[in-house]
């Protein structure tokens, strides 16, 4: 995908936005790829077809050589209990799923309206694709003998889908809110890493936080302000499943603050391809340095494969 990302915007003709398109009275808008490119027609086909390649094709290849997927096994259907104080991965890998699909989706629709779909149909394609690639991927799972098909990654899968469909038809909502993730590898993943066998960076689930983040910059009149550099997040994160290091096992929701630096790079950088990608990567990724508000433990439970 990021092949394809960077090939496309390659031969894209580049345009600076003009002021009124980046700031309106009231709000101090970031800038993304949807405000700094235009694409020719004619790159279309080129567009369309990387797209229709490249998502499948990662996921296949990874599905087959990381997680297993092997159709000798046969089919298997595989609910995994996720609520519970003993719950597989806490429920992280469930978040893990909305937001795989999340970014799946707004990166198809991106696409699609870069090669000459309207905002709805861009959307709605998006939607059709992310879903029959992400419903592939699940079925794909009921092939591998350490996963199965499981329901709720499906559900998971389509809340994903559902909060971009709405976030691509409404720009209001988008400038407020965006859907993140942050990770740093857990020290299960520090001290087992190898390249050819345990490199499964997006199932490290002791690193990783899924974020609901409310941008100030995008709420009118505050967005003029100083606090258009603030960022108010409730993340959702487990620790100590599936895990050795940790004393508990916990899932914890946080109410943080944290920085917005795609408005701070907006701010630095002049309007063009170099800003509005680095913008649009952080309405995507959250940096670790934040400030965490509160804490809530939802769950708490010793870990029974604890080591000192």
């Amino acid at each position: 995908m990021i092949l394809l990302l960077l090939s496309v915007t390659a031969g894209a003709r580049e345009h600076l936005a003009s002021g009124d398109d980046v700031f309106s009275p009231t709000v101090r808008q970031p800038v993304n790829l949807y405000d700094s490119f235009q694409f020719d027609e004619e790159s279309a086909p080129l567009i369309r077809t990387g797209l229709y390649v490249a998502a499948p094709s990662f996921f296949l290849l990874y599905g087959v050589t990381t997680w297993g997927w092997e159709v000798d096994e046969g089919f298997t259907w595989n609910p995994e209990n996720f609520q519970g104080r003993h719950a597989v991965h806490g429920g992280a890998d469930k978040f893990g799923h909305l937001y795989s699909a999340y970014v799946l989706k707004r990166l198809a629709s991106f696409f699609f309206r870069a090669s000459g779909s309207s905002a709805l149909a861009g959307n709605v394609e998006g939607v059709v694709f992310s879903e029959l690639i992400m419903l592939g991927s699940e079925i794909g799972d009921g092939f591998s003998p350490e996963y199965g098909f499981d329901p709720y990654d499906f559900l998971f899968n389509n809340i994903g889908i559902v909060i971009a469909f709405i976030l691509d038809c409404s720009p209001t909502l988008d400038r407020i809110f965006s859907v993140q993730f942050e990770y740093v590898p857990s020290r299960e993943m520090r001290e087992d890493f190898e390249l050819g066998k345990n490199h499964d960076l997006p199932t490290d689930y002791g690193g990783t936080k899924y974020i609901l983040t409310t941008k100030l910059a995008g709420i009118p009149y505050v967005s003029l302000t100083p606090l258009r550099y603030v960022n108010v997040d409730i993340a959702y994160y487990a620790r100590g499943f599936d895990q050795r290091f940790e004393r508990m096992k916990t899932k914890n929701v946080h109410l943080g603050i944290s920085f917005n630096y795609a408005i701070a790079f907006g701010d630095l950088l002049p309007v063009g391809y170099t800003s509005s990608s680095i913008q649009t990567f952080f309405n995507y990724i959250h940096l670790p340095w934040d400030y965490e508000a509160r804490r809530w433990k939802i769950s708490e439970a010793p870990n029974e494969n604890y080591e000192e």
